[in-house]
């Protein structure tokens, strides 16, 4: 088995598993009404771990997933936006984030506050208009807390995704593009 191969099938473990704790384990985890996103996070931290390539693979996969199995509003909104944030985690990546003990926490955190707000704004473009019932203040709070939930989380799911990341053409294209840069 190629290593492209080993990567694909770990990440598609990976994505399993992360819907399946979505669905079952991670509503129960819930900080004034609010639960962290498994599926975002996912897309930014493959974003982090494989640059642009893989971020928006990722997020694409993971926001169908999503739409597939947890969400009531139209198949597909999830799709593009965990699409975009996974993408322009992996641009960001490459040409204007340095490595750092806190980056994954960080960019965790950003990438899912932007990823709340851009599901609404999209979801609002396409006739949503039920995501912004509740008021701007509450979407804001929201995005927060999951942002601040998901950055809480990647200290172990950066890692994760890390590993099952290894050996894929978006892996070594990064790490080769970061070496590049130091020489």
């Amino acid at each position: 088995m190629s290593p492209e191969t080993g990567a694909r099938l770990r990440l598609s473990l990976l994505l399993f598993v992360g819907i399946l704790l979505q669905t079952t384990l991670v509503p129960d985890l819930r900080v004034a009404g609010v639960a962290p996103d498994l599926m975002l996070l996912l897309s930014v931290c493959a974003g982090l771990a494989g640059g642009a390539e893989m971020g928006g693979i990722v997020g694409f996969t993971a926001g169908l997933l999503a739409d597939a199995f947890l969400q009531t509003t139209p198949l597909g909104l999830s799709a593009l936006t965990f699409c975009l944030i996974g993408f322009s985690v992996g641009v960001l990546r490459r040409s204007v984030l340095h490595d750092g003990r806190v980056l994954a926490s960080f960019v965790a955190m950003v990438g899912s506050t932007a990823g709340v707000l851009l599901f609404v704004l999209i979801g609002v473009v396409v006739g949503q208009s039920q995501l912004t019932a509740l008021g701007a203040r509450h979407i804001i709070e929201t995005a927060l807390l999951v942002g601040l939930m998901n950055g809480l989380l990647a200290v172990v799911v950066h890692r994760v995704v890390g590993w099952a990341a290894a050996g894929s053409i978006g892996v070594a294209r990064t790490r080769a593009d970061n070496s590049a840069l130091t020489r």
